[in-house]
This record gives structure tokens, C-alpha cells and sequence, in this order.
């Protein structure tokens, strides 16, 4: 007796090795086979071609258009990055530049402020009035507010009083 047709008891009929097979019968050749719809259609009696390397180039194929593509990205990634990094860099070079000539132009700003300072100094403003020929009035005049006259000659005690810078009574 063999060891496949040996049942256990209490089961009637079913061998162990058609347990779970529906229709109750062991697999022949026509179920380890694959489905008639998925197999080559050949002559009865013919063995089916073997496969070819050409079939193994066409499984390649659908991976080539990924693989350009994937090379593409990564080709159109770098490209874009260089492109940046070039603009960027230029901005840079042009704000360098520019805080330059800013520094330059608020130096030119100070020098030039310096220089109206100096010249609107009362000292400077009387050897230029000199140079050119003018002399101070040895006669002051000075315009009351209150009454609208101009007084001339020496002022009073309290106008002398008066400590204003570049006024000499």
C-alpha cells in the first residue's frame, strides 16, 4: 500500500491528494499546464518554438524610454542649476558693484558737504568779500521793529548786552 492511498479515519473518498481540488480529482497534465488562452497556438503533436533573444531585447525596449527620460530630468535638473547659479552669481557681481559706487558717491557727499561748510564759514565769506574788492561799512544801521526807524551810531546798553555770534556793536 502506498502512501498516498492511505486515508485517515473518519474520511470517506478523499485522498490527500485530491483534498481541496475541486471536482475531487488528482491534477492531471491538462491543469498543471497553463490556460489554453495564454498558450502559443501550435500543431497538435509540436513542441512550442523556444524563446530567442530577441524576445528578451523586446522585454528590454519598454525600460529604454524610462531610462531616456529619467537622463533627460536629471540632464534638464543640472542644466537649470547651472543656469541659477550663473544668474546668481551675477546679481551678486552687481550688487558688489553697486554698494562700491555707493560708498564712493557718499564719499564724494561728504567731501562736498565739508567743502559748504568751509566756504560758509564767516571768516572765508570776508577774505573772498576782500579779494573781490568790498570793505565793511563802518556805519551800521540797524532797523527797530518796534518803532520801524533805522538807527544808526553806537547801540544802546542793552542792545550791547546782546551776545550774538558775528555781532560786534
Amino acid at each position: 500500500m502506498a502512501t498516498d492511498t492511505i486515508r485517515p479515519r473518519g474520511v470517506r473518498g478523499a485522498s490527500p491528494r485530491t483534498r481541496g481540488v475541486p471536482g475531487g480529482r488528482p491534477p492531471g497534465p491538462a491543469q498543471l499546464t497553463a490556460p489554453r488562452h495564454t498558450r502559443p497556438v501550435t500543431a497538435p503533436g509540436t513542441r512550442p518554438a523556444p524563446r530567442t533573444a530577441g524576445l528578451r531585447a523586446r522585454s528590454r525596449a519598454p525600460r529604454m524610454p524610462f531610462i531616456l527620460l529619467l537622463v533627460g530630468l536629471l540632464g534638464g535638473a543640472l542644466v537649470s542649476l547651472l543656469v541659477i547659479s550663473t544668474t546668481l552669481a551675477q546679481g551678486s557681481f552687481r550688487i558688489t558693484s553697486l554698494q562700491q559706487q555707493n560708498a564712493e558717491l557718499a564719499r564724494q557727499a561728504q567731501t562736498l558737504t565739508n567743502q559748504v561748510a568751509q566756504a560758509g564759514n564767516p571768516a572765508v565769506i570776508a577774505k573772498e568779500a576782500e579779494e573781490l574788492g568790498m570793505r565793511p561799512n563802518p556805519h551800521l544801521g540797524f532797523v527797530d521793529l518796534k518803532t520801524g526807524k533805522i538807527v544808526v551810531g553806537k547801540p544802546s546798553r542793552a542792545e550791547a548786552a546782546i551776545n550774538v555770534p558775528g555781532y560786534n556793536p
